[in-house]
């Protein structure tokens, strides 16, 4: 439990459907506030507890979670204005890997992609590992610190709370974002959304066939030929020890 008078606002980063993201400071620390608004509470009385038991549910999981590669949640407001719930988690200090690919004056070299690929999937793996399903795994939710020149940091975030995100960001039992979503949740939601299921990026020339080979086999329509984020791991250390054998060091 984290008080809300201990806490410092200092800049918005975002807002969603389900809530705000501020830059702030706790015990003198750099987070992340998420105000989560009431309406993601909304619904018939029994719904609302329900839905309310399930945030403290899964906050109490979050809370148990520690990955060098997981965004650390450090804890809920209960007594945010008007009655509303915060989390308070790590601040990372270059936000999403979207902004930094779009950003043009920043390049990422292949050993940076590549250390950065590595990040998100051994973050992935402890999750999956402790029986916890992203449902939205995208480079909006991978957040990254890009302080050292060097050495990147990537790390999953935006994975908890998904009885609310439901309520408020998903109909008819479909969660997630549609361009990253696998195609079998999208059987038989929308006829228009399932004819465009086999559409996928052009993949550039210059692509390392390792690379390409992964990451057709992650996009596969067919579930059971996808790789475990287990595997995705070692066959991103494989290509990583390849790439020092040939003097670039990862």
């Amino acid at each position: 439990i984290i008080k809300n008078a201990d806490l410092e606002e200092l800049q918005e980063l975002g807002s969603g459907t389900y809530g705000t993201v501020y830059h702030g400071k706790w015990r003198g620390s750099d987070v992340a506030i998420k105000r989560i608004k009431k309406s993601c509470f909304a619904g018939r009385s029994s719904e609302q507890e329900r839905l309310t038991k399930d945030f403290w549910r899964e906050a109490r999981i979050l809370s148990n979670l520690h990955h060098p590669n997981v965004v650390a949640f450090y804890g809920v407001v209960p007594d945010g204005a008007g009655g509303t719930l915060a989390t308070v988690t790590e601040y990372m200090a270059n936000g999403s890997l979207k902004s930094v690919l779009l950003k043009k004056k920043r390049t990422l070299d292949c050993r940076k992609k590549l250390i950065i690929a590595m990040d998100a999937a051994f973050g992935m793996e402890y999750l999956h590992l402790k029986s916890i399903v992203h449902f939205d795994l995208k480079c909006d939710n991978l957040l990254v610190n890009l302080r050292d020149p060097q050495r990147p940091i990537c790390k999953v975030g935006d994975f908890g709370l998904s009885r609310i995100k439901r309520n408020t960001l998903v109909s008819g039992g479909v969660r997630g974002t549609l361009p990253w979503m696998a195609p079998e949740l999208l059987n038989g939601s929308s006829k228009r959304v399932s004819e465009k299921d086999t559409l996928r990026p052009p993949i550039p020339a210059r692509s390392d066939p390792e690379w390409t080979k992964l990451m057709e086999q992650c996009w596969s329509a067919d579930p059971e030929t996808r790789p475990s984020f287990t595997e995705i791991t070692r066959r991103l250390r494989s290509i990583s020890a390849a790439l020092e054998a040939k003097g670039l060091k990862i």
